[in-house]
């Protein structure tokens, strides 16, 4: 059977918008990870190369290494799992016994002014979620305290504690554009059973910042005392999605 002349026009138009739809599709959606870093002998970079930042695929991440003093923050990336040791010296752990040996980011804030995550070449991209999960430093710290912090949930457990970081995107003319909140520890539910301290990777929606060229992360907490917060203030993350604005044919 002979097809009509439009007909045949109609299905060629068609099979070309579909075959631009997988093409979209392909470089279209994109996932930040940090599996092709170098991971040196100690299983961290803390920025103590002086180099000021690391990339991963399309992200940039900023680190500021104070040589001085031998402490870091902002980014860094790491790949130890440790979930049992207490204290300061276990700072690069993730809080997920299920990590194995996956790499990734972890977050402590700069002294001064704000550490970004940034895109390159001034692009607007939409993030559409991230990984998280609390470093061992900071849930064995909620779940026992210390010194300087308090066990949440307190004596009884029934203490409304909480901790939580909050995503902040800007575009490229550096305008804050949006932010989300996401707890990290939460023990304000009537049903006390239903605490939690985040102990392994969980997905994050992150779609309400839209169009972004850069994120940083803020931290507040429930036992916050004169000096600020008492939770160590530290987060791992991981798989970053996003839409990659800038490549769309």
């Amino acid at each position: 059977m002979k097809c009509h002349p439009l007909q045949a026009m109609l299905f060629v138009a068609a099979a070309f918008v579909f075959s631009s739809c997988q093409k979209k599709d392909e470089i279209h959606y994109q996932t930040i990870t940090f599996e092709t870093l170098a991971i040196p002998a100690s299983s961290v970079w803390n920025g103590n190369d002086g180099t000021g930042s690391f990339t991963a695929d399309e992200l940039t991440f900023a680190n500021l290494f104070d040589s001085k003093w031998q402490v870091w923050s902002g980014f860094v990336y790491s790949q130890k799992n440790d979930v049992a040791t207490l204290g300061y010296e276990n700072q690069f752990s993730v809080y997920d016994q299920k990590n194995g040996n996956n790499k990734f980011a972890l977050y402590h804030p700069f002294y001064q002014g704000e550490a970004f995550a940034t895109f390159p070449n001034g692009a607007d991209n939409s993030i559409l979620s991230i990984d998280l999960c609390n470093t061992t430093f900071a849930g064995l710290t909620m779940k026992n305290g210390d010194a300087f912090s308090k066990k949440f949930g307190g004596t009884s457990g029934n203490d409304p504690d909480w901790f939580k970081i909050t995503v902040n995107g800007y575009n490229r003319s550096n305008v804050k554009v949006g932010s989300v909140d996401i707890y990290l520890a939460d023990f304000r539910f009537a049903d006390s059973s239903k605490d939690y301290i985040l102990n392994k990777w969980t997905t994050f929606d992150l779609t309400s910042l839209g169009k972004v060229n850069k994120i940083s992360f803020s931290f507040s907490s429930s036992d916050t005392g004169a000096y600020g917060i008492n939770t160590p203030d530290y987060v791992c993350l991981d798989n970053i999605k996003y839409i990659n604005e800038h490549v769309i044919l």
